[in-house]
């Protein structure tokens, strides 16, 4: 056997901590990108909170920008250099914690495991698409098309099993249901967490959940040729399982009442809008000036100075992440609003037009997963209400005569037709997307009942108005 020495080149997939943080800083909303910030003000020492802007604060951090910290600085009184010191040390024994959000939870629980590369980054997308009830909102196509389009080749061999295999190790991390995609996959979840697969509990998830909702007890058990009381004490126990297992975590733990704060503010004004991103999601924070003193000081230890030289890069990178994070929120809500501008001046949905993140992509000139982190699970403040930010996405629907629709304009169609419907004769489904179709709008029945519940509008059996005796 002959020994050969060879030469190969492998690319391999590598983002850097400051690539990772804004990331993270891009995906959160408002409420979460608070207590980020004040996590991190908490636990980084040179970092103070600014009460009010100040115009020495820019040219202060910018002189922290130099590698060597060479600048002359004017000497502290030893009293405060001490307290330093002290603070220094007090903040690296006694770091303090908070309530954790589902999103730090389920990263934590990750970074715990023994991965490779690719499957950390691939549950790490998978988290920051898991909402505030522990489901996720992305579909498993979605999430291989996006980490494949990203620049790095090495994504290219992310396969849907891959991506698969991640989403079901997240799935066996606390709470148990998490990153479900349905109510009957998280349900199925909590069954198989607690060894209950082989039960009659877990059968009725499995194939008649719907005729649960309905109270179907006979019919359930006779197809499963058990006693209608076997089924009733099987659907109490389903009952003890929790329907969203993130909402006890969502936003800092469930004593916080949820609201829909706006990340952006969209402001019609005299002649035209104005953008403002929420200023107020972000602390306003500098960098102790005391800490130039330390840092030039012969007396500090080699090991101290480059404790705070850390410290301070750590807080330069923060700044950069949040400004960055404005600017791409800042071009995102620009492009919605140049595309969807009808509907806010006339606050109509039906005047939505067709718009998806590949659009949005190409105007702004980045990633489409990078779009997606910007729109997931942020809100706009608009004069016609608080929406979603990816309430104005939508695949465009083709009609008969060749024009595209948003499905906001399909949903008012659907609420039109119910609107002016018989009470006493209401339309189901199948009449609704035959109606459509007379007007070249090809919906198949189960879209529209999507569309209906969507509208929060009930089947046609709970519609119907009884005839009033005379």
């Amino acid at each position: 056997m002959d020994l050969k020495q060879t030469q190969k080149f492998v690319q391999k997939l590598a983002l850097t901590p400051q690539m990772r943080q804004s990331l993270h800083i891009l995906q959160m909303p408002f409420l979460e990108l608070r207590n980020y910030i004040e996590k991190e003000i908490e636990e980084n020492p040179v970092i103070e909170k600014e009460m009010k802007d100040s115009s020495e604060t820019a040219s202060l951090e910018e002189s922290f920008l130099e590698t060597t910290y060479q600048n002359e600085y004017q000497q502290y009184p030893t009293g405060d250099y001490a307290n330093e010191l002290n603070k220094i040390k007090s903040y690296q024994d006694n770091l303090i914690t908070k309530e954790k959000t589902l999103q730090e939870i389920l990263l934590q629980q990750l970074r715990m495991r023994k991965l490779s590369d690719k499957e950390y980054i691939i549950g790490e997308f998978i988290i920051h698409y898991i909402d505030e009830n522990g489901y996720l909102t992305l579909p498993v196509e979605e999430i291989v098309r996006f980490l494949n389009d990203r620049n790095d080749p090495l994504n290219k061999a992310i396969t849907r099993g891959d991506t698969e295999n991640s989403l079901s190790m997240i799935q066996s991390m606390e709470p148990a249901g998490i990153g479900a995609r349905n109510l009957k996959e998280c349900l199925l979840i909590q069954l198989k967490s607690k060894n209950k697969t082989n039960t009659l509990a877990y059968r009725i998830v499995g194939k008649f959940l719907p005729d649960v909702a309905r109270n179907k007890i006979r019919f359930i058990a006779r197809k499963l040729k058990v006693s209608p009381d076997k089924v009733k004490s099987a659907i109490k126990e389903i009952a003890k399982l929790e329907p969203k297992p993130g909402r006890l975590y969502s936003f800092g733990g469930a004593s916080k009442t949820h609201h829909n704060y706006p990340d952006v503010i969209i402001e019609k004004n005299k002649s035209d809008y104005e953008i403002i991103i929420n200023s107020a999601s972000t602390i306003s924070f500098k960098i102790n000036p005391l800490y130039k003193n330390i840092i030039k000081s012969g007396k500090v230890p080699l090991e101290t100075k480059k404790y705070i030289q850390e410290k301070i890069k750590s807080a330069l990178n923060l700044k950069k992440a949040l400004s960055q994070r404005d600017s791409t929120l800042r071009n995102v809500a620009k492009c919605i609003l140049d595309i969807q501008k009808d509907f806010f001046d006339h606050g109509d949905t039906a005047l939505l037009k067709p718009l998806t993140l590949k659009d949005i992509a190409r105007k702004v000139k980045r990633n489409e997963s990078t779009i997606s982190r910007v729109v997931n699970r942020k809100y706009v403040k608009t004069s016609h209400g608080i929406f979603k930010l990816n309430y104005f996405f939508g695949k465009p629907i083709k009609t008969k005569v060749g024009i595209h629709l948003s499905r906001e304009s399909i949903k008012t169609y659907i609420y039109d037709i119910i609107n002016e419907e018989n009470k006493r004769h209401p339309l189901n489904d199948s009449k609704i997307s035959d109606l459509l179709r007379k007007e070249s709008l090809n919906i198949a029945r189960r879209t529209v009942a999507k569309y209906r519940e969507e509208l929060g509008i009930p089947p046609a059996s709970k519609r119907r108005t009884a005839k009033k005796k005379r």
